[in-house]
């Protein structure tokens, strides 16, 4: 064998090893992205979406089937390494009677599921979902008149709402999610039967 093709050889030899260690390196920095709950708290500013009844809710009937759905931003976490850009909630409501007038009686039950977005420690991260469970809301009334709804219900507080997944410490806070509509608007919508109600503003405090 030439001398030549014995130094191309051990070229490849010591090659091919330093190949495998970059390869295995390489995913070694994929796997350490973040899986797992969320530590710590979280708040957001914004909750928007919607909220629909079946049947329909009319003044005395309907809205047997309660469900909400929307979205969480402008959050900010109690850990640091946990940026989060955007919340997707849905719900499942029990309503303390039938129709508009068991609604304005607050609710008895709901139980929210939340998907994170953002990321850990300057990486993209794959956080675990919110399982929160609230002891009732109660309505209330923002500064432009809008009517909402309050949770967890006071009456329940502390301990009115359990958590489980990301942001698991639950707070005593209250949080508030308003609709565009006032009360007055509420109950001539009840006349002719709501099937959804737009949730257009709204806050989540210490989750």
């Amino acid at each position: 064998m030439s001398i030549r093709r014995k130094v191309v050889l051990s070229a490849v030899a010591v090659a091919l090893p330093l190949a495998l260690i970059a390869v295995g390196s390489g995913a070694a920095s994929a796997s350490s992205k973040f899986s797992g709950n969320a530590p710590g708290t979280i708040s957001c500013s914004g909750v928007t979406g919607s909220v629909s009844f079946k049947p329909p809710l009319t003044l005395t009937s309907g809205g047997t089937s309660v469900k909400a759905k929307g979205d969480i931003s402008g959050c900010h976490a109690s850990n640091s390494n946990v940026s989060i850009t955007l919340g997707k909630f849905k719900a499942a409501i029990t309503s303390s009677g039938s129709g508009c007038a068991g609604l304005a009686s607050g609710t008895t039950q709901e139980t929210f599921t939340i998907k994170w977005k953002g990321d850990y420690a300057g990486s993209k991260a794959k956080f675990s979902e919110s399982t929160v469970v609230v002891k009732g809301s109660t309505i209330v009334t923002n500064g432009a008149g809008d009517e909402g709804f309050e949770l967890p219900d006071p009456s329940h507080e502390p301990g009115g709402a359990t958590a489980t997944g990301s942001f698991a410490t639950v707070s005593s806070t209250e949080s508030y999610a308003y609709t565009n509509e006032t009360a007055s608007q509420f109950s001539a919508a009840c006349g002719q039967g709501i099937k959804k109600v737009t949730l257009a503003s709204g806050q989540l405090n210490g989750l």
